[in-house]
C-alpha cells in the first residue's frame, strides 16, 4: 500500500479526510494496477542550452487511449504549434549537419 501514499501526501488534507477506508483502497488498487505497466520506449534526458535546462520526454507503445481521449489530446496538445515546428526543425538541422560531416569525411572533400 506504500506506493499510493505519494498521491495522498500530494491531496489537501480535507480531501484525504473525507475519503472512506474502502474509496482509499481502491485508489491503492489503480495506482498499483499493473495494466498501468511501462511503456517499452521511455527515454528521458535534459538538454542543456545557453544557460537553460530543456527536458525531453519520448515516450511509445500500444495506443490504449479511447478515440474519445485522443480526440481531447488532440485539441489541447495541438502538434502544430510554433515550439514544435522550430523543434523539428532544430532536428532536422542537427540530422542535416552531422551527415553533410559523415558525407564529407567519407569522401575525397575532407581528405586525412
Amino acid at each position: 500500500m506504500a506506493q499510493g501514499n505519494w498521491l495522498f501526501q500530494r491531496l489537501p488534507e480535507w480531501v484525504v479526510d473525507t475519503l472512506t477506508p474502502d474509496q482509499k483502497e481502491a485508489i491503492h488498487r489503480v495506482i498499483e494496477d499493473p495494466a498501468w505497466k511501462r511503456p517499452p520506449v521511455n527515454i528521458r534526458f535534459t538538454l542543456p542550452v545557453v544557460h537553460r535546462q530543456f527536458y525531453v520526454t519520448i515516450v511509445s507503445g500500444p495506443e490504449r487511449r479511447s478515440d474519445e481521449r485522443r480526440g481531447r489530446d488532440r485539441h489541447r496538445y495541438p502538434l502544430r504549434t510554433l515550439a514544435n515546428i522550430f523543434f523539428f526543425l532544430g532536428v532536422a538541422t542537427v540530422f542535416y549537419v552531422v551527415a553533410l560531416v559523415a558525407l564529407a569525411f567519407m569522401s575525397a572533400i575532407v581528405e586525412f
